[in-house]
């Protein structure tokens, strides 16, 4: 992200965030309510301790990473071991005290020597951004709603979605109100078909990579992503805040000619049909023959996110989430139609990243983690910085699977493992839909959301504990 060094500020936040984690699972394992109090000041300081900026109440950004930079060595330095070490929240009581004493002074010492004001600078310590990124993998991805139901009963609303392929396609749903509304997703399972969703043609294609089934996102869920004056859905238009990942391909990492992609698949849906065509084992070792061929050019790549990136808030969300989806020789997503403003925006956007086509998140980032911790802790989602991220993966490698387990360790293999250092909580789905049914039953949709709401629940302790609000720390 240009601007924004995300390897500096990781490298001075990410172990701090480690060392909270660690404390309150500490603290939810054992179940003591009596440490409460114990748990309140550690996390504090350790809140503290991490301070990179604080936007001030006058909207100015100050960066306070200097002058907290010794403190935060020293907390750092002291607390790892202590931490590593204890069974519980009260083995770290004897170190209370010290830890406490340094930290006021240290908040008294920032007061008087910035112009940071006090409520701003307890704002930004004691309240947390809430960030959801949901990855990729076709219909596997159907459990996410479940995790969105789940975390909506415990009261926790995002401050921020980030979506690949299918991730953004769920992620619309949920940010387009605030207030979780489950019925439109229903509403679309319930009349979806595949002949409704993708069709078989020789097409023109102008921003995306032919393939040999175009995406139809539009006519299948156009009206459920209209403005009240009937315009299309902009990014800017979710009530949540949302970004969308989608890969911006260059002209080296193309192998083949275009009439390649285009016809790759070809002969075996037209033998078989669209289903069992792209779920064929003679189409899903194509499909993965080409991911892996991009995959191993990642310098020819662009990692772009539509929301965030500039001149990409207007983008129109369907046009953001097919693009994201849009598997290479195996979906088309385009904008072919009569629309200046689009044309606009992607003109743009090819140009200022030198792109010959734009297509599938996941070939660069297939679980957006970095993409989400990176635009909150650089105060993009209301001048806060202190992110708690949940990462959605319903791709991770499952041996159960032996189809897909090397496509999948594949994809791990190429950002995941990386993506995976931004994260707060990462859930690995191991009960999930086919990827290749991209257009489920009603039936399975809602078992798919089952298993969604029964992944996340174990974890919801951990996750609400993170996000409540912590106490100020009194003075001395």
């Amino acid at each position: 992200m240009e601007g924004f060094d995300t390897e500096r500020w990781a490298a001075r936040r990410r172990p701090l965030d480690k060392l909270e984690r660690d404390v309150v699972r500490l603290f939810v394992d054992r179940g003591d309510e009596r440490m409460r109090p114990v748990l309140s000041v550690l996390r504090y300081a350790l809140s503290f301790a991490r301070l990179t900026h604080v936007r001030t109440c006058d909207g100015a950004d100050v960066e306070v990473a200097g002058p907290v930079a010794l403190h935060a060595q020293w907390v750092q330095r002291t607390l790892s071991p202590r931490i590593a070490d204890a069974d519980s929240v009260g083995a770290l009581i004897p170190f209370l005290e010290e830890l406490t004493a340094r930290t006021q002074q240290a908040r008294r010492s920032l007061l008087a020597h910035t112009p940071v004001d006090r409520d701003a600078l307890e704002a930004e310590v004691t309240q947390r951004l809430w960030v959801v990124a949901s990855g990729g993998g076709g219909g596997a991805g159907y459990v996410y709603p479940g995790v969105y139901q789940q975390l909506e009963r415990s009261g926790l609303v995002p401050d921020l979605m980030v979506g690949t392929s299918i991730g953004a396609l769920m992620s619309l749903f949920r940010a387009r109100r605030r207030r979780y509304d489950f019925a439109p997703l229903v509403s679309a399972a319930r009349r979806l078909s595949w002949g409704g969703v993708f069709q078989v043609l020789e097409t023109t294609n102008r921003y995306g990579l032919p393939a040999t089934l175009r995406l139809k996102l539009r006519n299948a869920l156009g009206t459920l992503f209209e403005r009240d004056d009937g315009e299309p859905m902009q990014i800017g238009d979710m009530q949540i805040p949302l970004l969308i990942v989608a890969t911006g391909i260059t002209v080296d990492a193309l192998k083949h000619d275009l009439d390649y992609y285009e016809h790759l698949l070809d002969d075996d849906v037209r033998r078989s049909g669209i289903r069992a065509g792209l779920a064929g084992i003679a189409g899903t070792l194509k499909a993965i023959g080409v991911v892996r061929e991009f995959t191993a050019r990642r310098d020819s790549l662009r990692c772009i996110v539509l929301g965030r990136d500039p001149g990409t808030t207007e983008f129109d969300v369907l046009d953001a989430a097919g693009f994201s989806a849009a598997v290479p020789a195996v979906i088309h997503y385009d904008v072919l139609r009569h629309d200046p403003r689009m044309h606009r925006i992607l003109g743009n956007l090819y140009g200022g990243y030198g792109i010959t086509r734009l297509g599938e998140g996941g070939l660069t980032s297939n679980v957006p983690a970095r993409a989400a911790w990176e635009t909150a802790t650089a105060g993009l989602v209301g001048g806060r910085r202190n992110a708690f991220v949940l990462a959605l993966d319903c791709f991770a490698p499952n041996p159960r699977r032996l189809a897909w387990f090397p496509f999948q360790q594949l994809v791990r293999a190429a950002n995941v493992n990386a993506e995976r250092r931004f994260a707060d909580l990462y859930v690995a789905h191991s009960r999930t839909l086919s990827p290749m049914n991209l257009v489920p039953s009603l039936r399975d949709a809602m078992t798919a959301v089952r298993w969604g709401r029964e992944a996340i629940r174990g974890h919801m302790p951990f996750v609400r504990e993170m996000c409540s609000p912590l106490d100020v720390l009194a003075d001395a």
